[in-house]
């Protein structure tokens, strides 16, 4: 089932700052219950005073995960397919919006909103709504006219930051001023910043698994006498990820390469990365991830 979802302004403001990540986060079930692969999450947001409501994204679901135990946005997550997914344009300065007429009378799974004020629709819309299909087709006709934030396609491939990342200094600063225009200048900042907090949490890494990948194993130390896994960050740091290690494991070049390629995901409940193809692979090495154990 297509659902349709509020995404609070300051929210999705702030995730085009640290990069748009084409995933959403909810403490209700139903963000992975009633929606499957391929299916549509639609957003919507106000800017206030007075109210005026924007398309905010387009999520096509390829991939549903479970997030970290202390992550403060919910237990469930689910991914956007990044060719397919869209970031409409949010004006806040815009004197008025078509959306919320729109809105007001789009099919549900169970009646409209046509009882809805500007001021209680979005209240309505805190518990995630399933969109019938004819609504679903009428979303898709809306925003044929809307346009794309550019912001969320001016980022940095993620795993050329992670190169980035262990160089640092005036390299690392061009690179982001030319190649991450879609961040906000505190995040160019701080990914400046922490660069050296991220290759000393790569050598922790390196340390506490003796150089091993933690999804196969493969132990390059032991085997031709040389290191060779590389530190990778579940939510990419180019895409609002944290520079923490509860964000990051490591993996060996071969997993890594495959592991960015395919956009998988990782699922905190089973400690495992979901491909694209439907193969999962769980962590055989581990001591680091906390499990997120029976998502409430």
């Amino acid at each position: 089932m297509h659902l349709l979802a509020y995404w609070r302004l300051d929210n999705y403001l702030r995730d085009l700052d640290e990069g748009a990540g084409f995933n959403f986060n909810s403490r209700q079930s139903r963000l992975h219950s009633a929606i499957e692969f391929g299916e549509t999450l639609w957003l919507f947001t106000v800017v206030k005073n007075p109210p005026r409501f924007f398309l905010a994204a387009k999520l096509v679901v390829r991939s549903k995960t479970i997030n970290p135990p202390t992550f403060k946005y919910g237990a469930y997550r689910v991914w956007g397919d990044l060719r397919r997914s869209r970031y409409f344009r949010v004006d806040p300065m815009a004197k008025r919006s078509e959306a919320f007429r729109f809105l007001q009378g789009l099919p549900l799974e169970s009646g409209t909103f046509s009882d809805c004020s500007p001021t209680t629709l979005p209240q309505a819309c805190q518990t995630i709504r399933g969109i019938s299909p004819r609504g679903h087709q009428l979303l898709e006709r809306f925003s044929e006219s809307l346009d794309d934030e550019d912001r969320a396609r001016q980022l940095l491939d993620e795993y050329e930051l992670e190169r980035q990342l262990l160089v640092g200094g005036d390299a690392l600063r061009e690179t982001l001023e030319v190649e991450h225009r879609g961040v906000s200048d505190a995040r160019r900042e701080e990914l400046l910043a922490n660069a050296r907090r991220d290759r000393r949490l790569a050598a922790e890494l390196h340390d506490r698994y003796a150089g091993r990948c933690q999804l196969c194993a493969f132990d390059s130390p032991a085997v031709y006498g040389v290191p060779s896994a590389e530190a990778h960050h579940i939510v990419y740091r180019s895409r609002g990820g944290d520079d923490e290690l509860m964000n990051m494991v490591l993996l060996c070049p071969n997993h890594h390469t495959v592991v960015h390629k395919t956009d998988a995901t990782f699922d905190y409940e089973r400690l495992m990365f979901c491909f694209s193809n439907g193969r999962a692979e769980p962590l055989c090495l581990n001591d680091h991830l906390k499990r997120r154990a029976g998502a409430p």
